[in-house]
């Protein structure tokens, strides 16, 4: 779920076929067995593996979920984390493509180990370069050193003119690096600054490394 995407966008679900049965059956407990393996040790910061079918049916993609806590009077949408890779929260009682402002949680594969500072630099001269004159990034105060929180405004997005995302980095349980992203995306700034107590709860929350 880069900025780039369209985190807010409406969308269609799609189901698995009926054929595909024994798929289903082999991925959901791949599923449950990363989601067991997170549930065994809630007390640090860790990124998960999930897989799952993708590509109308034709592969098996990894997505890397951060372990979060869900926001008090908010919920975790399954829908809407499979089909954008990342832990997509709603308020409660609010559909996705209804709510003012969402919260979500994703991880990026760090291969190379960059260091957090030059990793979201340039995540940000990407998306500057792709999204406009009117495009603005502000850094926020972080009160833990190791996160990195930015506001990205962007007018011409209707659907996201305005996100706040926390960065900080952690690993799976087989020491591989990650970028974390823990964002606010919201419909206007009145709904992303409501939400923002939230995401310092969820960085507080978190053991990060």
């Amino acid at each position: 779920m880069a900025r780039t995407c369209a985190c807010r966008l409406l969308f269609c679900f799609r189901w698995i076929s009926r054929s595909s049965t024994a798929m289903r059956r082999f991925i959901f407990g791949l599923a449950c067995l990363t989601v067991s393996y997170g549930a065994m040790f809630p007390t640090r910061a860790e990124v998960d593996k999930i897989i799952h079918v993708c590509d109308g049916q034709q592969r098996m993609c990894a997505e890397f979920r951060p372990r979060v806590k869900t926001p008090d009077g908010w919920e975790m949408n399954e829908a809407a984390s499979l089909r954008y890779g990342a832990s997509m929260f709603v308020p409660n009682g609010k559909k996705f493509g209804k709510a003012e402002a969402i919260i979500y949680a994703r991880g990026s594969y760090n291969k190379d180990r960059t260091g957090l500072v030059e990793w979201v630099a340039a995540s940000d001269r990407d998306w500057a370069r792709t999204s406009g004159k009117e495009a603005n990034i502000t850094a926020l105060p972080s009160v833990n050193p190791k996160v990195i929180i930015n506001r990205y405004d962007n007018p011409s997005l209707k659907d996201q003119p305005i996100e706040v995302i926390a960065h900080y980095a952690d690993l799976d349980k087989d020491g591989n690096s990650y970028v974390v992203q823990l964002a606010i995306s919201g419909l206007n700034e009145a709904a992303v600054l409501a939400a923002l107590p939230l995401l310092d709860k969820m960085i507080a929350g978190a053991a990060i490394p």
